[in-house]
């Protein structure tokens, strides 16, 4: 069973790796720090084109893990925010939020297999992260941007992949100024359950028996008991993520927070997603003809997590993928921009 805990990464070829280090500004971003004692250091970072310009705000609320925003890496200056904020910058104030304690930019490593970035998550994040963290620090930078910035109030959007759907999901309930929520890939139930469903899928299919299915899904049953037993432990690990993550996300059910909300909400869903099952997303759908929720704009796109479209021969062998994400996001902004102006 593999982690559904997993950043998206999107390599940026606008930089080629050097001895020099970088700076938020070089990159293109205005630095701003905020510190509180319950939050600590909360360092966010805005696009610096047309900064004193009035624009609409747009935050991006990332995946999992403790990855630096931006990377240095043996191919180059690679970055885990998945929107083209260069582009972006011209037409909206964008801002990214650091995960508590992880630098801006930072060296990473790479996983041999998979080729994926590797960086040890600092004290301070595994002391500090959690949903509260996040969506507090989210709160607080919004609030700061109104100070900071000059904003268009009619257009205050949020976008949250993977682990920022549920960020963003529960952020609505705390932030009022927020006209318009686009939450990508993430989970409308209790994480946990995504678990649950990978082994009865994996049963139905025969890729593993049922019986193995139920002893996995037993053995689950016992580390989700561990983890709400011990809700604030930094010390106790599952997948890499302290307990103190997995409870915090663990206790918030997405699908209540956003069916809770009035404003406009944009949710996609991919079918072939082994990270996070579409199902829970289904369940938002259902919630939202139920409860007569005309505000929520759902899609199920055929691709992985990553958006991803897997290409296959005659013999429906996986042969080469073809990234789509930003198409996604794209039509994402499109549907955003359609809202704002009806």
């Amino acid at each position: 069973m593999k982690t559904r805990l997993i950043c998206f990464y999107a390599s940026i070829s606008f930089l080629t790796l050097q001895a020099q280090t970088y700076t938020p500004e070089q990159l293109g971003w205005k630095s701003f720090s905020i510190e509180t004692e319950f939050l600590g250091k909360v360092n966010y970072f805005v696009t610096a084109q047309k900064i004193d310009e009035e624009k609409p705000l747009l935050v991006y609320l990332d995946g999992s893990g403790a990855m630096p925003l931006f990377q240095y890496t043996d191919r180059g200056i690679g970055s885990s925010v998945a929107l083209p904020y260069r582009e972006l910058s011209d037409k909206y104030h964008f801002v990214i939020i650091s995960k508590p304690g992880v630098p801006f930019i930072d060296s990473v490593g790479r996983d041999p297999i998979s080729g994926a970035p590797l960086y040890e998550p600092p004290q301070e994040y595994d002391k500090r992260l959690s949903l509260d963290w996040r969506v507090n620090a989210a709160d607080l930078v919004l609030k700061e941007c109104f100070k900071n910035l000059l904003i268009d109030s009619n257009q205050i959007g949020i976008i949250g992949i993977s682990e920022g759907f549920q960020v963003g999901a529960k952020l609505l309930d705390v932030n009022e100024s927020i006209t318009h929520a686009m939450l990508l890939v993430g989970n409308g139930l209790n994480q946990m359950y995504d678990f649950v469903i990978q082994n009865r899928r994996e049963a139905e299919i025969g890729k593993i028996s049922a019986e193995q299915a139920q002893e996995n899904i037993d053995s689950l049953y016992l580390i989700f008991d561990d983890i709400y037993a011990n809700p604030q432990s930094t010390s106790k690990k599952w997948y890499g993520h302290t307990y103190l993550r997995w409870s915090s996300f663990c206790q918030n059910i997405p699908l209540e927070s956003i069916i809770r909300s009035d404003i406009p909400i944009y949710i996609i869903a991919c079918s072939q997603d082994h990270n996070t099952t579409a199902l829970g997303a289904d369940y938002i759908k259902i919630e939202s003809l139920r409860k007569r929720r005309t505000n929520i704009h759902y899609l199920v796109l055929p691709y992985d997590h990553y958006f991803n479209e897997m290409i296959k021969d005659d013999s429906g062998k996986i042969v080469s993928s073809k990234s789509h994400i930003h198409d996604v996001i794209q039509d994402a902004l499109d549907w955003w921009e359609v809202q704002s102006k009806s």
